[in-house]
C-alpha cells in the first residue's frame, strides 16, 4: 500500500508542475484539508487557488522532490521550489529575482485521494532571496 500512496503523491506533483489544475482536483479529496503556513485550506477549490496564486507571483514556479518516504496512509516529501518573482506576492511588488526554497510536506491518503496535507518552507530563505529582510548579521560569513 504504501507504494500506491507514493505513486498518489508523485501524480499530484506532477499535475501541480504541468498546471494540471483536472488531475489535481480528481486525486485531491473534496473534504481536503491544508493546513499550510499561515492558515488552512479546504477543498480542492481553495488548494488551487492558493497555487494559481503562486504561479502568478511566480510564473515558472516548479517543485522537484527529492526524499518520498510513506508509511501507513502518510506520504512524507522534502522538496524543492524555485520561480522567478515577476508578479506580486503577498504585497511585494516584483523584484525579478529568481529563488529557490526548501520544504517538507505531509500528505495523508484515504480511500485513494489526499485527505490532508502539512506543509512547511524555507519561507525566511524566500523573503531573503526576494532581498525584503536580511540575514541576522551573526549568520553572515
Amino acid at each position: 500500500m504504501s507504494q500506491e500512496h507514493k505513486d498518489l503523491i508523485r501524480r499530484y506533483l506532477n499535475a501541480f508542475n504541468e498546471r494540471d489544475r483536472d488531475a489535481q482536483s480528481e486525486l485531491l479529496a473534496d473534504d481536503v484539508v491544508e493546513h499550510g503556513i499561515h492558515d488552512e485550506l479546504h477543498g480542492p477549490e481553495e488548494i488551487i487557488e492558493r497555487l494559481d496564486a503562486h504561479f502568478q507571483a511566480f510564473p515558472d514556479y516548479s517543485g522537484e522532490a527529492g526524499s518520498v518516504v510513506a508509511e501507513g496512509d502518510t506520504v512524507a516529501v522534502q522538496y524543492t521550489a524555485k520561480g522567478t518573482h515577476t508578479g506580486e506576492y503577498q504585497n511585494v511588488e516584483p523584484t525579478g529575482h529568481t529563488v529557490e526554497w526548501t520544504g517538507l510536506a505531509m500528505y495523508r491518503v484515504e480511500d485513494g485521494q489526499i485527505a490532508e496535507i502539512w506543509i512547511e518552507e524555507d519561507r525566511l530563505g524566500l523573503l531573503q532571496q526576494l532581498e525584503l529582510v536580511e540575514p541576522p548579521s551573526h549568520l553572515r560569513i
